[in-house]
């Protein structure tokens, strides 16, 4: 059975995706990592670069977004063969006021990097009301891709766009056609937002855990979902109310270490992976690349070298897509399979890992392998990895290896606290590092006021050093012992 894990208890939002009883999937959101890509502003022209072919928009942020000249739907629906070596300021001028989406993050440099070829997504397809072309889903065979493009083009208005997705290959037209007449009401419903407000004004929040959830739902289509939070439970029932069961976690332990996620989750983290059959790999992350390294390890085989060898390439193959999900890693992948002197063997291996992919809402390309037998792979990076939100670079060693963030200590502390049995005591001391007592605390204690109204208990945090973010839970007891305590 299909299940997935929601654990929305505190303000780390996380979620699980089990297949087959194997964790195939973890998403999980902080609060400094929500995105604004997909956001949709109201934005105002500031400055018109032609050198650049590029214009700096007032989106209400600290830095101006940067929108090119081909993301202008003026440039795009111009008719002149010529219109490429027209300057930006032929199509849009400083002061005038725009529609634009966040396209990527602003970074410590750079601002956020903008569209006006707006997409409102849905289950099927994703709507580009000014977008013009057609692409469909590659993930099909040639008939289906050919089926869809031409529905798609009997319903294309003006100027629209569509992209269809993998999950129309299963539906029907009507279906499909339904989706767009809401997807067209959705953006219609954002034109109306916009005659209502000055610019620079945010018009649309996008949620990546809602959507990264749904999609999920979307992709395993039937199954149990299993969530902490009732409201969460309520709000996918409207959308699945068929084909799902749904169960409340109401006990005192965290649910993700419940039903064991906690374990996957520490398993990767890990440089290395054990195999059933004794192999393992082996995953470097570098700021250029992500490397996995095949090992035959304890495993010898019986049938003869180059059968040990294929069995542990194909165990590795498996093992290395679900890794590369679960995450999250985005970018240039090369994995460094055990040679294998077959043709046939290398192709086998390359339809595996092909296939395992298959599951994977990102886009994945899967070159293939290079003249020294390295398997060379990329896919979309839409957020950080896993161990990029998890961890930080270790500052005893600067940077070679990783310690777990103040983010990650501080959320764990919180977790571990509700797990606790107030009931029977008043308060309780904890000894903590500076860098988590600010995370755990919050902007003016914010969140430390919350937690100690929510579960009834006073919370006495005394400072420790340590070079890396740590806490220790060490007593408790009645308001008055631990206070005495915190004064001596």
């Amino acid at each position: 059975m299909n299940e997935i894990f929601i654990d929305e208890k505190i303000s780390e939002k996380r979620f699980a995706t089990k297949e087959t009883d194997q964790v195939s999937r973890l998403f999980i959101e902080q609060p400094h990592d929500e995105t604004k890509v997909g956001n949709i502003y109201f934005g105002k022209v500031v400055d018109v670069k032609n050198g650049m072919n590029a214009c700096f928009i007032d989106i209400g942020s600290e830095k101006h977004g940067y929108l090119h000249r081909d993301q202008l739907p003026f440039y795009l629906h111009n008719d002149d063969p010529n219109k490429k070596f027209h300057p930006i300021s032929k199509f849009i001028s400083k002061g005038e006021s725009i529609l634009v989406q966040v396209k990527k993050d602003e970074t410590n440099i750079k601002g956020p990097l903008l569209t006006a070829l707006i997409e409102i997504n849905g289950d099927k397809l994703i709507y580009l009301p000014e977008g013009e072309y057609i692409a469909v889903s590659k993930k099909g065979n040639i008939q289906d891709r050919e089926k869809w493009r031409t529905i798609a083009n009997n319903h294309k208005q003006d100027h629209e766009g569509f992209i269809i997705r993998t999950e129309a290959f299963d539906s029907t037209e009507e279906e499909w056609r339904n989706e767009l007449e809401s997807l067209r009401k959705r953006y219609q419903h954002l034109l109306n937002e916009v005659a209502k407000v000055k610019s620079p004004a945010l018009i649309y929040k996008t949620s990546l855990f809602e959507k990264e959830l749904f999609q999920e739902l979307t992709r395993l289509k039937e199954g149990r979902v299993i969530s902490n939070n009732q409201n969460r439970l309520k709000e996918i029932k409207q959308y699945f109310p068929e084909k799902w069961e749904y169960k409340l976690h109401i006990s005192d332990e965290n649910i993700f270490s419940y039903y064991k996620i906690e374990s996957e989750i520490d398993r990767s983290l890990k440089r290395l992976i054990w195999l059933e059959n004794g192999s393992y790999i082996v995953i470097d992350e570098t700021e250029a690349l992500i490397s996995i390294d095949v090992n035959t390890g304890k495993f010898s085989g019986t049938k003869g070298f180059e059968d040990t060898v294929l069995k542990t390439n194909i165990l590795a193959a498996k093992e290395m897509v679900r890794q590369v999900l679960i995450r999250d890693y985005g970018g240039m992948i090369l994995v460094d399979f055990i040679d294998m002197k077959s043709e046939k063997d290398r192709h086998l291996v390359l339809e595996i890992v092909k296939n395992e992919f298959k599951q994977d809402s990102k886009h994945t390309r899967v070159i293939g392998f290079s003249p020294l037998g390295i398997l060379q792979l990329t896919r979309k990076k839409t957020k950080k990895s896993l161990s990029e939100t998890l961890l930080n670079p270790c500052p005893v060693c600067a940077g070679r290896g990783k310690v777990e963030s103040r983010e990650t200590i501080a959320f764990r502390l919180e977790r571990e606290l509700w797990e606790k049995p107030f009931k029977e005591h008043e308060a309780v001391f904890i000894e903590l590092t500076e860098d988590v007592k600010i995370i755990f605390c919050g902007e003016n204690d914010v969140h430390l006021k919350r937690l100690e109204q929510l579960l009834g208990i006073q919370i006495y945090l005394s400072i420790i050093p340590s070079c890396r973010p740590i806490y220790y839970i060490r007593q408790f007891g009645t308001k008055e012992e631990l206070a005495k305590k915190m004064s001596n």
